[in-house]
């Protein structure tokens, strides 16, 4: 089949016309696409901006709930997301102390042939003082604001396990958690003696 010249001039005409169109409709995709990423970055622009004013201008809740909002806490809610910061920021500040006792505020009476001293107790005590102080603090988190010292009396049997602990008195007023105190005590092991027991009296003040 032979072709004329005018027919292949049109074909070559349309395939060049098809051609721009095509290079047309890219230019102009890439165009929306770098209008819409300097849209967004102008809109998180002004966010930031917003944000950082209203930051230095607010003095009411309801001012300091609309900066929530520019911040991107919408998504959850003012109240939710101000609720569990507040939560965590209390969490990390609340600490508890609890006095190491001294030597001659322990009282040591050994029984049948035991020889524990003051020093062996207290060194052992001295290892557990930071699981007092995490019960305490756990009180604490949970809204139990209080503080006070308790005295125990353990009787440490040849094993180096206490056998029994009670509690002589307390100023706490937190009965539940003088029990756990009590409890968690209880747990806790000294050194072994041939035979014999030890009667250790012992108070632990607790102090925010």
């Amino acid at each position: 089949m032979i072709f004329s010249g005018a027919n292949v001039c049109n074909t070559e005409c349309m395939v060049n016309m098809k051609i721009c169109k095509m290079d047309k409709f890219i230019i102009a995709i890439v165009i929306a696409c770098v209008a819409f990423i300097f849209s967004g970055c102008n809109e998180e622009k002004g966010l930031v901006e917003n944000s950082s004013s209203s930051n230095e201008s607010e003095s009411s809740q309801d001012s300091s709930e609309h900066d929530y909002y520019n911040r991107g806490y919408e998504s959850f809610g003012s109240f939710f997301g101000d609720q569990v910061g507040s939560n965590i920021l209390a969490a990390q500040k609340i600490k508890g102390s609890v006095k190491m006792p001294s030597e001659r505020d322990i009282k040591v009476k050994n029984k049948n042939g035991a020889n524990r001293t003051v020093s062996d107790i207290k060194k052992i005590v001295r290892m557990r003082v930071p699981g007092l102080r995490h019960v305490y603090e756990k009180y604490l988190k949970k809204g139990h604001k209080f503080r006070g010292k308790i005295t125990l009396k353990l009787t440490i049997a040849a094993d180096g396990g206490v056998t029994d602990v009670s509690i002589v008195s307390s100023t706490t007023q937190n009965r539940e958690f003088d029990a756990e105190i009590q409890q968690y005590i209880r747990r806790w092991f000294f050194h072994r003696e041939k035979t014999g027991e030890t009667t250790v009296t012992i108070p632990f003040t607790f102090t925010e």
